[in-house]
């Protein structure tokens, strides 16, 4: 079993200890020192990722009975997207919370047992802080979540209705987020905040399976950037892949921020060599909206020395992405995950070959709701239907024939 943690930007190792795993040196999370795993060594039949690709993880050993069925999601190709078989969407919504987050607590729940701590914990603004919750019922163990003031009364109710101690914290959330592991540390609650190596572990089982399910390496990667922790998750997933001899090369990353909240996107586009934190502009896409993104100086580095592009997409932009992804594909996502079709937009005209956009969450759980289309909305009487549709079904049909 691989205990040992190594930062990625200056080689320093150490072993994992839940609440301790930033580099003193480069101060960035570090994360489980990169194995190379055969794939005949992952399982045929299983019920979750986690026992599929047990071999890669840092766990002694998966106990199924705390899964609930995360991972191994739909990978679909997109009728209206590109090339016929070139554009794909991985459905994070698939998941059991309804969002990929489902993955890291997954392995978390796992270690936290392993280890012996009685309680769980995280700082989140929506999806992180239901699926810790659900996980953490299903393991048994005591959960806390430190909620950013204002988070949605939808994200609320999705997490308290697993019964954790839920705190709606007001002040800096990166201030919150550093307090989390000293209050972590004294009262022995696990937080597995968004870096936390563990999550990572869980994020790369999509990188494995994007590949078994394609029978190759997508050339480009499509993923929503907030913290950085999804972003290294995957791109992680696809260098053990490497490493192992199943992949000639990693795809191409392309992470999509929130053009009011974009420290990263901000930082390459200027060629800085550090993130620096930014007073944020409003933005509907909370969950990508991270003023001071703890793995900052780590994507960027990794973007540049891979070529990976990150790139900073309005509002707008995903409000239409998101409205084309239901119209025409009949898929319904967080605006924040219909961000990676905008940026797909973007760059098309550049780049040719085969491309995932991991859709990350499904539309219910967005801080913004859309309003509704009602051109199509009518009430009848039952009597009344025949010669309603008898009038308006051809419209309808033609309007779709044309959309």
């Amino acid at each position: 079993m691989n205990n040992t943690l190594q930062c990625p930007l200056c080689g320093r190792e150490d072993f994992f200890r839940p609440n301790d795993f930033f580099c003193p040196a480069c101060q960035q999370p570090m994360w489980f020192k990169p194995c190379s795993v055969p794939p005949q060594e992952f399982r045929e039949r299983t019920s979750s990722s986690l026992e599929k690709f047990s071999a890669c993880l840092p766990l002694r050993t998966v106990r199924p009975e705390f899964s609930l069925g995360e991972g191994q999601t739909p990978l679909i190709p997109l009728n209206s997207v590109g090339a016929p078989g070139k554009v794909w969407a991985k459905l994070e919504s698939a998941n059991p919370s309804l969002s990929f987050k489902d993955r890291g607590s997954a392995v978390v729940v796992q270690k936290a047992v392993e280890l012996g701590w009685p309680a769980i914990g995280t700082v989140s603004t929506g999806n992180m802080a239901s699926s810790t919750a659900a996980y953490a019922a299903r393991a048994g163990l005591s959960c806390v979540l430190l909620v950013k003031k204002g988070t949605s009364p939808g994200a609320l109710v999705s997490a308290a209705v697993f019964r954790p101690l839920l705190i709606e914290v007001e002040g800096d959330y990166g201030q919150l987020f550093r307090k989390s592991y000293e209050l972590g540390r004294s009262l022995k609650v696990y937080f597995a905040n968004s870096v936390d190596p563990l999550r990572l572990e869980g994020y790369k089982l999509a990188a494995l399976e994007i590949r078994e399910q394609l029978d190759q390496a997508p050339d480009y990667v499509y993923v929503p950037v907030s913290s950085g922790g999804h972003f290294l998750g995957l791109y992680k997933g696809f260098m053990e892949l490497k490493m192992a001899g199943y992949i000639d090369k990693i795809p191409v990353m392309v992470g999509v921020q929130a053009a009011s909240c974009a420290p990263i996107a901000r930082a390459f586009e200027q060629g800085l060599e550090k993130v620096i934190k930014i007073n944020p502009g409003e933005t509907l896409a909370h969950s990508i909206a991270n003023p001071d993104p703890p793995a900052g100086d780590l994507v960027l580095k990794l973007a540049r020395e891979n070529q990976a592009h990150l790139l900073a997409i309005s509002d707008q932009e995903m409000l239409a992405a998101q409205s084309q992804l239901a119209r025409q594909e009949g898929l319904f996502v967080q605006p924040e995950s219909a961000a990676v079709l905008a940026a797909f937009h973007q760059l098309q005209t550049n780049f040719s070959g085969l491309s995932v956009l991991i859709l990350t969450g499904q539309g219910l759980k967005a801080a913004y709701q859309p309003i509704p289309d009602l051109r199509n909305f009518y009430q009848a009487r039952v009597e009344e239907l025949p010669a309603l549709l008898n009038t308006v079904l051809p419209q309808t049909t033609e309007k779709l024939k044309n959309k």
